[in-house]
């Protein structure tokens, strides 16, 4: 048989194959197609295997919490507080002696590491000087300026009131330094948010978080859009990082932008933020739109993200907000993260400390927001 009849009978072949639907070849090529049954099986499968490892991991979870729980009663049970909040304590601070305070002056931010420090857990461990008194490695006029705060805050706390602004410590790097090792800047400088007075409230509900709640307006029991924003020269502290939460049906605008910053307890007048300002950035939620800085030449508004996936009437919104430097001393990069991972930034121009003006945190809201998680630039005091 020539090459030419061979390719004849083989093509012949296959086209009675193709036509003979009980062909060995046929039947084999339809045997590697899966069906509709074999692929749902599959899948049933995979999400049955799925929810065994989910359930597995959660018992190993529980257990391990089990665990630590046995622990920590453990801990406690053989390294009871026998601190009293009457005790009298006496320091030795940097080498200066003759220092005594009260164990719960010390103690009264639970959450910090100078209430861990002297709950009395720790009294036998700790460094003492010949005399027994307990050494504290800091500057003495460091730390008697923290003990003034702390003998204040407790003694305005007993009348039902707080430390006012003006007599809180002056913000230096030292003392700020110390305080964050302490983790005690939230409990002394806390979160000083200002605006009208009578458009919102502002609540401690944990240490280093509070709640932010606008007011109703008298005609309406919708919540009205309020402006708050964090002043830098009440404390001499400029904010890097904060976290905002707006809770479910709350909405508003957060970010960063240049205002007066001349001392007052109010915030900034006719502000809308459904444009673009000259230096700031910032996300409007209801819009679900985030604005840069307005185009110099032509006035225009600069879009930094549209259509973000966020959705205020199903969910929270979540963002953390954060100064992230930059490459000139007076141009420094602002940032907006969602917990999704959306990242919007714009480089704004950092005015001169004496020109008056600078770029501030700004929240702008109806509804109720939390705000934590603040970091300050103690490096530029």
């Amino acid at each position: 048989m020539s090459p030419t009849e061979k390719r004849k009978a083989a093509s012949a072949a296959t086209s009675t194959e193709e036509a003979d639907p009980s062909s060995s070849a046929a039947k084999k090529s339809r045997a590697d197609v899966p069906d509709a049954e074999t692929t749902s099986d599959s899948i049933t499968d995979v999400v049955s295997h799925l929810h065994n490892l989910l359930q597995t991991k959660e018992k190993e979870l529980k257990e391990r919490e089990a665990d630590f729980d046995r622990r920590v009663k453990s801990f406690e049970s053989t390294h009871p507080s026998i601190g009293s909040d009457d005790d009298v304590i006496q320091l030795n601070v940097g080498g200066q002696t003759n220092i005594a305070v009260l164990r719960n002056t010390l103690t009264q931010f639970e959450d910090s590491m100078l209430a861990a420090k002297f709950s009395g857990r720790w009294d036998d461990s700790m460094e003492k000087d010949r005399d027994e008194n307990i050494f504290v490695d800091e500057d003495p006029d460091n730390f008697k300026m923290l003990l003034k705060f702390l003998r204040m805050r407790m003694k305005n706390n007993n009348q039902g009131g707080s430390v006012p602004e003006r007599h809180r410590p002056k913000a230096t790097y030292e003392f700020c330094s110390m305080l964050e090792y302490y983790n005690l800047m939230q409990g002394v400088y806390g979160q000083t948010w200002v605006g009208d007075k009578d458009a919102f409230t502002c609540e401690e509900i944990a240490y280093g978080t509070v709640s932010l709640c606008s007011k109703t307006s008298d005609d309406d029991s919708t919540p009205k859009l309020t402006t708050v924003v964090f002043p830098h020269r009440l404390t001499g502290l400029k904010l890097l990082e904060f976290t905002a939460e707006f809770e479910k049906g709350a909405t508003g605008s957060v970010g960063w932008v240049e205002f007066n910053d001349n001392g007052a307890d109010t915030a900034p007048s006719c502000i809308n933020l459904t444009r673009s300002y000259p230096n700031g950035v910032f996300l409007n939620i209801a819009e679900r739109k985030a604005y840069g800085p307005k185009n110099n030449r032509s006035g225009a508004d600069t879009i930094l993200g549209e259509n973000l996936r966020i959705n205020h009437s199903e969910t929270a919104t979540k963002l953390v907000c954060r100064r992230v430097g930059g490459t000139h001393k007076t141009q420094r990069k602002y940032s907006i993260e969602l917990v999704d991972g959306t990242k919007i930034d714009a480089t704004l121009i950092d005015p001169e400390p004496n020109y008056g003006n600078c770029v501030l945190p700004i929240i702008d809201f109806s509804g109720k927001v939390t705000v934590s998680g603040l970091r300050y630039a103690i490096d530029e005091l």
